[in-house]
């Protein structure tokens, strides 16, 4: 129930009860900004976008920590980013703004700060998207009506021209990368793995009858911190090893263990990507010619071969680990090229021996 009364001082008492049946009220000068904020008040209620004014009152990182906090179920390297996220922009930036005061366009200039400190499009996206899945769980909370990070604008990334090897670069590459490297780029580059899922190849996970090798884990380094989880997606798949390739991993497995890792540093160490690519795979690179080239992008050059001696887009997806043929596609369309022109081939020739076939018999009209 809502209502209006004058206290003895002469100000105007607006009361109302929310659905919980708890009581607001506040005081006015004049009647008609009582009945204003009375009647804003009530229609909130009804249609369901009411906040409570108290509730938005929390502090903004406060309430994002809370709310990162309570969440089970986030892989430990997503929780690890997201909680340095917090602590790096979103605690400098927003401490001791109140999140009923968070507006649009202070969200809007906040993404051209981040951009303008020089991070990424990608990582302006990141940092904002944990603002923004707090402030959904606001919205929940009944502290937001609104979420005022919904509709921000970011800067467009640029398109980075992808690399890719032929056969014939890839024995160039592994003839500079040396005894340590060799095996990596071949893996890398006929098997399509990520970084992390090399590093956590182990001995029990190469299958040398079904020359396969069974991604059943990978490896990422956040921070100091060595961090193994399932492959991306959740996806264990098989990969298949062609039979060179395959001699040569042997070749590493003899007197070890199931468990061992199957590529370690010269040190014996997990694989760190920045560590191999200082101390041989970027001069490797650009002894070939390919300097832009890196670890991660020899998982085109699977693809561009993969396609190139006749596989299908479904083969390409389950090597590569995409979550679907739409993914591989979306990456690997232009290498499909090839198949489009076939097609047209294909097709003439189709017709060409329809129509011979109708000609044959036609009879002539006397």
């Amino acid at each position: 129930m809502a209502s209006i009364t004058k206290d003895d001082g002469g100000r105007w008492r607006a009361r109302y009860r929310d659905n919980d049946r708890k009581q607001h009220s506040k005081r006015f000068s004049r009647k008609v900004d009582a009945q204003r904020w009375l009647d804003q008040a009530t229609t909130e209620l009804a249609t369901g976008t009411w906040t409570d004014p108290r509730r938005a009152a929390k502090d903004i990182p406060a309430w994002v920590q809370s709310w990162h906090d309570s969440k089970v179920d986030l892989a430990e390297t997503t929780n690890i980013r997201s909680q340095q996220i917090i602590t790096k922009y979103v605690e400098p930036k927003w401490a001791g703004v109140e999140l009923g005061r968070l507006e649009h366009s202070k969200v809007q200039t906040w993404v051209s700060e981040l951009t303008d400190e020089g991070l990424s499009p990608r990582s302006v996206r990141k940092i904002v998207g944990v603002l923004s899945g707090a402030c959904d769980a606001a919205i929940r909370d009944r502290r937001l009506a609104l979420n005022p990070c919904t509709g921000v604008v970011f800067p467009k990334a640029n398109p980075v021209d992808k690399v890719f090897l032929s056969a014939e670069q890839v024995e160039d590459l592994a003839g500079e990368s040396g005894r340590h490297g060799e095996p990596i780029v071949y893996t890398l580059a006929y098997c399509g793995l990520r970084w992390g899922e090399l590093a956590g190849l182990r001995v029990q996970d190469v299958d040398p009858l079904r020359k396969r090798l069974n991604v059943r884990q990978t490896i990422v380094i956040v921070g100091k911190r060595t961090v193994v989880k399932p492959p991306k997606d959740h996806e264990a798949r098989s990969v298949p090893v062609p039979a060179f390739l395959m001699e040569m991993l042997q070749g590493k497995l003899d007197g070890r263990g199931p468990d061992d890792l199957v590529f370690t540093s010269v040190r014996g160490a997990v694989l760190r990507g920045g560590n191999e690519r200082r101390r041989w795979f970027d001069q490797a690179a650009a002894e070939i010619g390919e300097p832009e080239l890196t670890p991660h992008g020899l998982r085109h050059t699977a693809a561009s071969i993969a396609i190139g001696n006749g596989a299908s887009v479904l083969a390409v997806q389950r090597m590569l680990g995409h979550s679907s043929a739409t993914v591989t596609l979306d990456v690997y369309a232009d290498l499909f090229d090839s198949d489009l022109d076939a097609l047209g081939v294909q097709l003439d020739a189709a017709r060409r021996v329809a129509a011979d076939s109708f000609a044959s018999k036609v009879r002539p009209i006397a």
